[in-house]
């Protein structure tokens, strides 16, 4: 059952996308989806073929509904996804940035990264 949502959840994935692809990183052969659920809430949200989109789906029953389309800076390369449990909260990790996004309103916000220096005169 699990194998056969998987599969529906690729062909949508890749249908809305239209026929864009994804750039493959160098050494990869396929580019796959990244996506995350909030199975009690029926959400779903997957970063497939177009590059700085990721999409936002309400599931129940077999059945799939588009209920955003998020769209980060151009450019940007979607590498993990996080789906907060009531299916509200969304965490999109880039190479460079990090954004929280909501998935009610559409707001996307950029979230700074903290980054561990080595700072002179300071036991690590």
């Amino acid at each position: 059952m699990q194998n056969a949502m998987l599969g529906l959840v690729m062909v949508l994935a890749l249908s809305v996308g239209g026929c864009a692809e994804r750039q493959l990183e160098a050494g990869s052969r396929v580019a796959r989806p990244l996506v995350a659920e909030a199975p009690e809430a029926g959400m779903m949200a997957i970063a497939g073929p177009v590059p700085a989109t990721v999409r936002v789906l309400y599931t129940r029953n077999g059945g799939m509904v588009l209920v955003r389309e998020l769209r980060l800076p151009a450019g940007a390369i979607v590498r993990d996804l996080s789906l907060s449990a009531d299916g509200t909260d969304l965490l999109i990790a880039t190479d460079t940035m990090a954004y929280a996004a909501s998935t009610r309103s559409g707001r996307i916000e950029p979230l700074a990264l903290a980054a561990i220096s080595a700072r002179p005169g300071r036991d690590s």
